[in-house]
């Protein structure tokens, strides 16, 4: 219902909620063996590192809707020459870019998800398959026209999916375990969508 909720809406602090539903629902998935202490572990990291990355995003939201006077995605669209004009430009966008690639796991936060591996199979498949780890490339393709049109935005996500992916696909080449190997190449793989959201 989260990522329903994330993918459809149309204010961004609606999505903001959203958001950070799925890193809540994520914990308790990936925590779902709360004995061990390994899955416990992963859950708290995993919901450490992308719920601090959903409060810079959110820093980064309330600085957007403060320039550009809406919370819209589609009127958004049509401030991007005022955001892009305003001194406050480049904060807001790393800030948003944080919670990209703390939820997207792009490196440097790429650690998280092969962690979360501590959870049962079903959830691990999940996870890399159709939620949370799919909302930051999400975020970053529905704000490429708003905040995309600089070269901050393409220096900053292109040289990170590029390491990302090519991390990514290096470390799941080093592993023999399925479950880490299914880790590093979604990360690879992640990191080639926000490398192509990049380029534009």
């Amino acid at each position: 219902a989260s990522m329903l909720m994330l993918v459809l809406a149309d204010n961004i602090f609606l999505m903001f909620i959203a958001w950070e539903l799925t890193s809540i629902a994520s914990f308790f998935l990936i925590g779902f063996y709360h004995e061990k202490e390994k899955s416990q572990k992963a859950a708290l990291q995993a919901l450490l590192v992308t719920g601090t990355g959903g409060l810079a995003m959110l820093a980064g939201f309330v600085g957007l809707t403060a320039v550009s006077g809406t919370s819209s995605f589609q009127e958004l669209h049509t401030q991007a020459g005022t955001l892009l004009q305003s001194p406050y430009y480049l904060p807001i966008l790393v800030l948003i870019l944080l919670g990209a690639f703390t939820k997207s796991a792009q490196f440097p936060f790429h650690f998280w998800l092969p962690n979360a591996m501590a959870g049962p199979a079903p959830v691990s498949t999940y996870l890399h398959s159709a939620t949370m780890v799919k909302a930051g490339v999400y975020l970053l393709g529905r704000l490429q026209p708003t905040l995309g049109q600089s070269n901050e935005w393409f220096y900053i996500v292109t040289i990170v999916g590029a390491v990302t992916a090519l991390l990514g696909a290096w470390l799941s080449w080093q592993k023999t375990d399925m479950k880490e190997i299914l880790a590093y190449s979604t990360i690879s793989a992640l990191g080639t969508l926000v490398l192509l959201i990049g380029i534009g």
